[in-house]
C-alpha cells in the first residue's frame, strides 16, 4: 500500500489552481496576515468563542455569494492562558457540529503550522478550513461551499491557500522544529489521524508536501473504498491543488498508470462514483505491471 501512494503521489499533478476571476489580495499588517477574497471583504468586530467559558475579540473578514462564503476570524488569545492544542481542537468541534470532518491534516503557511480540514454538513455543503494559533492569536480561515448553486469547491480551497502570514516570525521553537523533523510523517496516514509531527518542518517543503499528499492520498482511497463521493472529490482537489515541488513526471503520459489516475480524476470531476472505483480498482491491480515509473 505504501508504494500504491508512493506512485499515486508523482502522478496528481495535473490540475492548477481555480482561474483567477475578480480575486485580489488584500492586506491587513496590523494582523500580520495577507488573504484573496473574489470581493471586497466586509469587516466587523466582534465576539469568538474559543472554549465552553470563554469568548474573546475577534475582527472578522468575509464575503457571501449566492454558493459560497469566504471568511478569516482573526480572535485575540492573549492573556486566555488556553494551550495550542485546546484552543484547535474547540475550533473543530464548533465547525464540525452537526458535520462529519472528511480531512484533518497537518498545514502550513510559510513557518507558522496548524491544521486543515475538509468538513461536510448535514446540508449537502462543505468547508475548507485552516487552522492556526500564531502570536497570540486563532487564525480561522473557512470556505464553504453551500449545497445550492453551482458547486464552488475550487474556489473555496483557492480562498483557503491564499492565505500568507506576514513578518517572517513562527509558532515553533527551534527544538520542537527538530524534534518534529526526526518524527516526519509518522503518523496512521489515516483520515482524521494525519501526524501532527508533519506541521513543523523548518524550510523542508519537498518532505512537508510529500507527507501531506500521502495523508491526502491516504483520503483519497479511503473515501472511493467507502462510497463518499464528496469526500473523495475533496480529497482530489486538494491533492491537485499541492505545488509539485519537483516530483518526477511520468515518462510516458500514456502509460497504463497515468490512465488509470487520470480516469479516477476524470470520473470524480462527472460525480461518476462507481467509475472512479473502477478506475482505482484496475490501477491497484496494475500498479506492479506498470515499469515505466
Amino acid at each position: 500500500m505504501q508504494l500504491f501512494i508512493l506512485l499515486i503521489v508523482a502522478a496528481l499533478v495535473f490540475s492548477g489552481p481555480a482561474a483567477a476571476q475578480n480575486w485580489q489580495e488584500y492586506g491587513y499588517p496590523d494582523y500580520a496576515f495577507k488573504v484573496s477574497f473574489p470581493d471586497d471583504p466586509r469587516i466587523e468586530t466582534t465576539t469568538h468563542q474559543v472554549a465552553d467559558d470563554r469568548a474573546v475579540e475577534a475582527h472578522v473578514y468575509s464575503v457571501s455569494r449566492d454558493n459560497a462564503e469566504f471568511k478569516v476570524t482573526v480572535a485575540e488569545l492573549a492573556n486566555s492562558g488556553l494551550e495550542e492544542s485546546a484552543v484547535i481542537d474547540y475550533a473543530i468541534k464548533a465547525l464540525a457540529a452537526g458535520g462529519e470532518v472528511k480531512v484533518n491534516i497537518p498545514h502550513r503557511v510559510n513557518r507558522v503550522f496548524g491544521r486543515q480540514l475538509s468538513i461536510l454538513q448535514r446540508d449537502g455543503s462543505r468547508a475548507t478550513v485552516a487552522l492556526f494559533d500564531y502570536n497570540g492569536r486563532l487564525y480561522q480561515t473557512v470556505g464553504k461551499s453551500l449545497a445550492t448553486g453551482n458547486d464552488a469547491t475550487a474556489d473555496t480551497i483557492r480562498f483557503v491557500q491564499s492565505l500568507i502570514f506576514t513578518g517572517g516570525a513562527s509558532n515553533r521553537s527551534p527544538e520542537e522544529i527538530r524534534a518534529a523533523q526526526a518524527a516526519f510523517c509518522s503518523g496512521t496516514g489515516e483520515p482524521g489521524a494525519a501526524a501532527d509531527a508533519g506541521t513543523a518542518l523548518p524550510g523542508g517543503n519537498r518532505r512537508a508536501e510529500i507527507c501531506r499528499r500521502r495523508q491526502l492520498l491516504a483520503g483519497l482511497v479511503s473515501s472511493l473504498n467507502s462510497g463518499d463521493l464528496s469526500g473523495a472529490q475533496q480529497a482530489y482537489s486538494l491533492l491537485t491543488q499541492l505545488p509539485n515541488n519537483g516530483q518526477a513526471q511520468f515518462p510516458n503520459p500514456n502509460g497504463p498508470f497515468r490512465q488509470a489516475v487520470n480516469q479516477i480524476g476524470q470520473a470524480l470531476q462527472n460525480g461518476d462514483l462507481a467509475g472512479a472505483q473502477k478506475a482505482l480498482s484496475l490501477l491497484q491491480r496494475g500498479r506492479r505491471a506498470d515499469r515505466q515509473l
